[in-house]
């Protein structure tokens, strides 16, 4: 029991559920100091595997509904030990010792004679395993597990062999061990960073974006929600940008991160407005960022990344952050070689759409606000991405005959037309965020809000340029899916519970004066029912010893009945039958048939003697001789 509730504690410890193991193990412990126990049923039993299974397919079922960015199986790793422990307490509070296997595995439940467990043991190794879901890279769950392993096993050792034999072996063990970890790791980083180089348009990148120009179909939307921000009004934030073109990539000249950031300021601008975004993270992170950021507050324990093109990556974060960003709407930079750079193969549409312009001469501004006018007159938004599998024709074909596509084709063509009069332009990625939860007080931002659009060095400043009909938001609105209002529920309250822990986490003194309180509580808890266990432990050997002497002073008629031969052989095993269960109800526990008639003809013998002859008293000695010779084969 000490070892399960270490590794119980070790659990909670690793993942910090500091509430959840106080009510855990004041269950179990409880199960110590209370005499009260269910006389269950095997199917009974089984009902309570059956519920820890529906249990698992539930939450299952709400993590795929909610979809979030911790990946489902470490999750429900996580809580292992709450979905298991109905099955630990069915034990504890039984009047079984042992668990039939059935409870488990379904397949058991047909077989016979029935097989028992000790469910203790397996559950302290699910502790163990959940432990590991906290993905920390310190040192702490490898030496915590392997000391309560180690423990673990020492209990069932072999008493012939020599103790430091046994050490010595367990010692190589977790060194062999630890050296293979440490293998592992170094393997999981090469193939991660390789993967990601393989299918990096999975995610946003910084240096390069393949677009879906020239593709062929209708474009797939997600209503999944990337991230939730608290601002005063819409914005657009932008992931990364792009100045070179090369067919249906975009590239960024300059594929450097570095620490310094190029934009950020120690002293905020009078001026600067603000923005809370609440997120969930991986591993690294792109930040969708306003206009002319400044400064990004609450992440001093990550670390930022930055390129000269306005991408910020964040690394070494939390799964979940909460952070705030100053800004002024208007990004500085410098222009580069390729932001004036004009296709060769465009030069024909451009011209033609020039001429219907007709802004020569005009401010860069006048200029910019009539390229925006002329899309949002003149074309129409679609998801389908059109017939021509050549980005450059697919192109063409958009602005001289179809006028209608998604927001790259608007984003790429209005750079263009930027360019071609003179002013530095680039391609830029990111959200539209527009959607506002009234519920929730926060704008939501899914994944079919990505969006794409131009931004233009205009007064010394890049700002945006977004050309795209204003129609498209309501298009992919009428596009959600049906069950959005269900993946809305269970991410709010996902949200909720993730906003709560990372509250918690701020408050980093006050948790750690809980946990001192919810440790000195376990002890004094521990100690006050060892103490109770061991007096009520003593009251009932003197209760029984009187109960036995008692017994022993009266001469009931049957007390030579060949059963008892049997209830003494079994006493001191796993099958003895319990202080106060009836010799039928022992019987019927043990499912065992023969002895089931033997239990039948000893009450006959007992109690009803008037129809008992001497064929059924000598074939009451028969069975329990049988019986015996059996249960020694």
């Amino acid at each position: 029991m000490i070892i399960l509730l270490g590794a119980l504690w070790f659990w909670g410890w690793m993942n910090a559920h500091w509430l959840a193991i106080a009510i855990m193990s004041m269950a179990i412990v409880l199960s110590r100091l209370i005499s009260w126990r269910w006389a269950l049923k095997i199917k009974q039993y089984y009902r309570v595997g059956d519920f820890v299974s529906l249990s698992v397919v539930a939450v299952l079922l709400m993590l795929v509904l909610i979809d979030t960015e911790k990946q489902t199986v470490f999750i429900v790793l996580e809580w292992l030990p709450l979905i298991f422990l109905p099955i630990l307490l069915a034990q504890l509070y039984s009047v079984d010792k042992l668990l039939p296997m059935g409870i488990l595995f379904y397949s058991q439940r047909k077989r016979t004679p029935i097989r028992y467990l000790d469910f203790k043991i397996p559950y302290t190794t699910i502790c163990l395993l959940a432990a590991g879901a906290s993905n920390d890279s310190s040192l702490r769950y490898f030496v915590g597990s392997s000391v309560l392993m180690i423990v673990l096993l020492w209990a069932g050792r072999s008493k012939n062999s020599s103790k430091m034999v046994w050490l010595s072996v367990m010692l190589l063990a977790s060194v062999i061990a630890f050296s293979g970890q440490k293998g592992l790791q170094t393997l999981h980083s090469i193939v991660e960073e390789q993967a990601v180089e393989w299918f990096s348009d999975w995610e946003t990148d910084p240096f390069r974006s393949m677009t879906s120009i020239g593709d062929i179909g209708n474009l797939k939307l997600s209503n999944k929600i990337e991230f939730r921000v608290k601002a005063n009004e819409p914005l657009l934030l932008l992931e990364a940008s792009y100045d070179r073109y090369l067919g249906k990539s975009w590239l960024a000249s300059e594929r450097i991160f570095t620490a310094d950031s190029p934009f950020l300021m120690p002293d905020e601008p009078k001026k600067s407005q603000q923005l809370e975004v609440f997120q969930s993270r991986k591993r690294s992170t792109m930040l969708a960022l306003p206009a002319g950021t400044v400064s990004i507050l609450g992440l001093e324990g990550g670390t930022l990344q930055f390129t000269a093109f306005g991408a910020v990556k964040l690394t070494d974060a939390p799964d979940y952050v909460n952070f705030k960003v100053n800004y002024t709407g208007q990004a500085k930079g410098s222009v580069r070689e390729f932001d004036l750079h004009i296709p060769e193969q465009h030069q024909h549409w451009i011209n033609e759409i020039k001429q219907q312009l007709k802004l020569d001469g005009e401010s860069k501004q006048q200029i910019a606000q009539g390229i925006k006018q002329f899309f949002q007159q003149h074309y129409y938004y679609s998801l389908f991405l059109g017939n021509e599998s050549n980005a450059d024709t697919a192109l063409e074909t958009f602005m001289l005959q179809r006028k209608a596509g998604h927001c790259e084709y608007f984003a790429v063509a209005s750079t263009f037309l930027l360019r071609s009069y003179g002013i530095p332009a680039r391609l830029a990625n990111g959200y539209a965020m527009q959607e506002y939860s009234a519920l929730e007080q926060l704008y939501i931002v899914r994944r079919r809000h990505a969006h794409a659009w131009s931004i233009a060095y205009i007064n010394g400043v890049w700002q945006a340029v977004d050309a795209t009909p204003s129609q498209w938001l309501e298009l992919e609105e009428d596009e959600a899916s049906i069950w959005e209002p269900v993946y809305d529920l269970f991410s709010s309250l996902y949200f909720n519970y993730k906003q709560w822990r990372y509250q918690q986490a701020l408050s980093k003194e006050n948790s750690h004066q809980n946990r001192l309180i919810v440790s000195a509580l376990f002890l004094v808890m521990i100690f006050i029912g060892g103490r109770l266990y061991k007096a009520r432990k003593q009251f009932l050997k003197t209760k029984l010893k009187a109960l036995n002497e008692f017994e022993l002073s009266i001469d009931y008629f049957g007390m030579d009945s060949e059963l008892y031969t049997i209830d003494k052989m079994l006493s001191q095993t796993e099958q003895a039958r319990l202080n106060n269960e009836s010799i039928y109800v022992w019987a019927k526990r043990l499912n065992n048939k023969p002895l089931l008639d033997i239990v039948i003809l000893h009450y006959q013998y007992r109690f009803d003697t008037a129809s008992l002859n001497a064929k059924h008293r000598d074939t009451l000695k028969v069975l329990v001789q049988q019986w015996l010779l059996d249960y020694q084969d």
